[in-house]
């Protein structure tokens, strides 16, 4: 048998790592979950209520508010740790536990990664996030976490695994809109024939108003597969829209920014009684110009989205308050011609009583047109407070028919089961509205302070 000499094994080994890929073949690196969170540059450890959390932040769990199944593909070619030709396909399903013992959601997450070239990596995970463990006005504090089963084939041969891995989260929500999301991933860094799964600190912030989000990302990952540890920075944004018969339309933008690759996001939504489509494209700044695509479908059971049915509410009574201003303005205008018609009268009045005083006109003939000028007047006079009566009655009723149309649609958000961030933001602007407006706020007032006290 003939022995290599150590030259020509060195000169070999020189010339296989020139011949290898120089993108990060690491294996379960934080590649993202779906095209919802890959086209806001992957900055989701703050976001709540979306399966895609699981991949950022179990303690984030804690905010659904349904049950909701989710299958995603993803072709990438850069993800925040460097370039990577893969392929990914997850799906996953949240399960909402509203109990005493139990308050919280459970996560499970099941993830096939083909690296091309190397091999292929399976994850199961089960997660679980608490739901307002710790409350104090106007947020809170979460806890989550979970364990991931991998295991790793390769396309030289042999397999790895299974191995055991831990996610740990947290998540603090205050003033209703922001959050501060921090958690670590692959805790325990199972080893995979040489490769590992490389542990990562993330640090997330996020400001959630309806149908609009701004987030940002720090994430801190340790060295694996031969390469240094790596920095990223990522920032994202959605916006959503409503349409009365539509659904709802969302466009999504962000930016991961790396020490070894860089890479601008974007992408599209919709979503109509409870079912989402998404999809997202990245577009490298750095390295290998190959554009990535994703694609993916989230369906929630038992309900339409509270969110779509209560924008398709609002814009029905936007419609009936625009013909309610209609009647209004119709009535204004009638108010305004009897009014003019009352001053000609009086002109008229004053004038023949001028010709009385000078005796430009006989006494009778005077008299008898005072008086029949008398008569218009005081008809006119009670048309005219007839015609402000109905108008000030009609703003009347139309402002408690307002209050009862708001009212009926926060009821409705509030059935089919809208967070409470959502409910108090509803009621708080309900009292602002018609506080001065003669209506019964009782009710509305008592609601609030069930809202606040609850959370």
């Amino acid at each position: 048998m003939r022995v290599m000499r150590p030259s020509a094994r060195a000169l070999f080994a020189v010339l296989l790592t020139l011949a290898l890929p120089a993108a990060s073949h690491a294996a379960f690196e934080d590649a993202g979950f779906g095209p919802r969170d890959v086209a806001m540059g992957g900055a989701f450890c703050a976001v709540t209520d979306d399966p895609g959390v699981l991949a950022y932040n179990p303690a984030s769990l804690g905010q659904t508010t349904a049950v909701e199944a989710t299958a995603s593909y993803l072709r990438q070619f850069h993800i925040p740790s460097g370039e990577s030709d893969r392929d990914s396909t997850r799906a996953a399903v949240l399960l909402p536990m509203r109990q005493e013992a139990v308050n919280g959601a459970f996560g499970f997450d099941a993830r096939y990664d083909r690296r091309k070239g190397v091999g292929g990596d399976r994850a199961i995970g089960v997660m679980y996030g608490t739901r307002s463990l710790f409350e104090k006005e106007g947020g809170g504090v979460d806890f989550g976490g979970g364990f991931k089963l991998l295991s790793a084939e390769f396309d030289a041969g042999g397999k790895a695994g299974p191995r055991l891995a831990l996610d740990l989260g947290a998540l603090y929500r205050f003033a209703d809109r922001y959050a501060l999301g921090a958690s670590v991933l692959n805790f325990g860094s199972p080893k995979f024939a040489g490769d590992r799964a490389p542990l990562a600190f993330k640090l997330g912030a996020a400001e959630q108003v309806r149908g609009v989000i701004f987030a940002a990302d720090l994430t801190k990952r340790e060295p694996s597969q031969g390469l240094a540890g790596r920095h990223t920075m990522s920032i994202g944004f959605e916006r959503w829209w409503a349409t009365a018969r539509s659904g709802q339309f969302a466009l999504r933008s962000g930016m991961s920014l790396g020490d070894k690759s860089r890479a601008w996001s974007w992408g599209l939504g919709w979503r109509a009684q409870g079912a989402r489509l998404d999809y997202a494209m990245t577009v490298p700044m750095t390295g290998t110009a190959r554009l990535g695509h994703g694609l993916s479908l989230s369906i929630r059971f038992g309900r339409a989205d509270p969110e779509a049915e209560y924008e398709k509410l609002l814009s029905q009574e936007l419609r009936y308050r625009r013909q309610l201003a209609a009647a209004l303005e119709a009535g204004a205008a009638k108010q305004r011609n009897l009014s003019a018609e009352l001053e000609r009268m009086r002109a008229e009045i004053a004038a023949l009583r001028g010709e009385v005083e000078n005796k430009r006109a006989s006494e009778e003939e005077a008299k008898r047109r005072l008086k029949e000028l008398e008569a218009r007047q005081r008809r006119a006079q009670e048309d005219f407070e007839r015609v402000k009566a109905e108008r000030e009655n009609s703003a009347r009723l139309t402002r408690i028919s307002l209050f009862q149309g708001d009212w009926r649609s926060y009821q409705k958000a509030k059935l089919d089961g809208a967070a409470d961030s959502i409910l108090i933001e509803q009621v708080g602007r309900i009292l602002r509205e018609y506080r001065d407006a003669g209506v019964d706020l009782s009710e509305a007032s008592q609601e609030l302070r069930r809202l606040q006290r609850s959370k």
